[in-house]
């Protein structure tokens, strides 16, 4: 009796499926409770936009983050006043968008407010199309380990028609799912676009032959 261990590998890839945005508020100043009606309203009118966006079905999830604030102060130059301190408040709000299109609209909208910092889109697949994508994977793992073994099996014993007997299967952890994440800053044009990336999943595995 004789033992094969061998690897099996596959990954396939779907167009990503939704698109979250994170947009960060900000007010600066030292006028401290300017700085802070000035946040508050920021928030408040993107607060109320991710939650129209949720409630029309544009977005799927909505993350509507915690303000937090904190102040600078300045060293003070040889020969002149201390500076005054510098009041900052910021808060996130994250949108999960399933309409791809509308995230493409608000992406430019958002980027031409100046109190507004629009981060890069993290890309996602749904939670069904993951496992089913992952299934899948598995499936194509488990036919190149068998394959491997054969060729191993064939090597070992030449000119015998060997079948290798699967034993075990151990799932690898492996990094699946890596997004494109196109980057943008301030829209300098009218609008602003992007391609939707391919999003691969892996799966992975150890098998143990035995000839």
């Amino acid at each position: 009796m004789i033992t094969i261990t061998v690897e099996g590998a596959h990954r396939v890839a779907r167009a990503a499926e939704r698109g979250v945005l994170t947009l960060e508020a900000g007010a600066h100043g030292d006028d401290r409770d300017a700085v802070v009606a000035r946040h508050a309203r920021l928030h408040e009118r993107l607060a109320g936009i991710a939650h129209e966006r949720r409630a029309a079905g544009t977005a799927a999830v909505i993350d509507v983050g915690s303000p937090w604030a904190w102040t600078d102060a300045p060293a003070p130059v040889a020969g002149s006043d201390r500076p005054a301190p510098v009041h900052h408040v910021t808060s996130t709000i994250a949108i999960t968008y399933v309409d791809l299109d509308a995230l493409a609209a608000d992406v430019t909208a958002f980027a031409a407010d100046a109190d507004v910092s629009v981060h890069p889109v993290r890309w996602e697949l749904s939670a069904e199309s993951r496992e089913h994508l992952l299934d899948t994977a598995r499936g194509h793992a488990v036919r190149d380990a068998v394959r491997r073994a054969r060729s191993y099996a064939a090597a070992i014993r030449p000119g015998e028609a060997t079948e290798p007997k699967l034993v075990s299967v151990v799932e690898r952890q492996v990094n699946g799912g890596g997004p494109g994440m196109p980057m943008f800053a301030r829209a300098e044009a009218d609008a602003l676009s992007f391609t939707t990336p391919e999003i691969e999943v892996e799966a992975a595995i150890v098998a143990t032959f035995e000839i």
